[in-house]
């Protein structure tokens, strides 16, 4: 193999694991994201919990105190359904750490800085370009 095919092949191989490392990178900040909401949406459960069992104990009508049970239990449900949303997002943001660790490794064993690997920007290079260039048939 000739020096220029060798670099060809290294670039490519680097600008590949760049793009994996990206994509797992971006899956990770979309799933914090999602953990941030689910977080928020089970502190407003826990909020809007407590004032419907303060209703429900300050209420002495029979009625009244039937209605705010069927709304704890309503809400009951939605955290327990919020906590298994929030557990599921964890494990998922845990998947992806492990895996960016080891891409993080290899990407720094061939020089590359992980951290300068802007995540909104998807980069191939030339050589790697060129050679789907000459399938378009246009």
């Amino acid at each position: 193999m000739t020096e220029s095919v060798e670099n060809s092949e290294l670039s490519k191989t680097a600008s590949a694991k760049v793009g994996v490392y990206r994509h797992w990178m971006v899956t990770l900040r979309d799933i914090q994201w999602e953990i941030e909401e689910l977080e928020y949406d089970l502190e407003y459960q826990r909020y809007e919990m407590d004032v419907t069992q303060r209703l429900h104990d300050a209420t002495t009508d029979d009625k009244e105190r039937k209605h705010w049970q069927k709304q704890i239990v309503r809400i009951n449900k939605a955290m327990r359904n919020t906590e298994a949303e929030l557990q599921k997002a964890q494990r998922q943001a845990g998947y992806c750490e492990a895996i960016s660790v080891i891409i993080r490794g290899d990407l720094e064993a061939e020089g590359i800085d992980p951290d300068a690997c802007d995540l909104d920007e998807y980069f191939f290079t030339d050589e790697f370009d060129d050679e789907f260039d000459d399938d378009i048939p246009f």
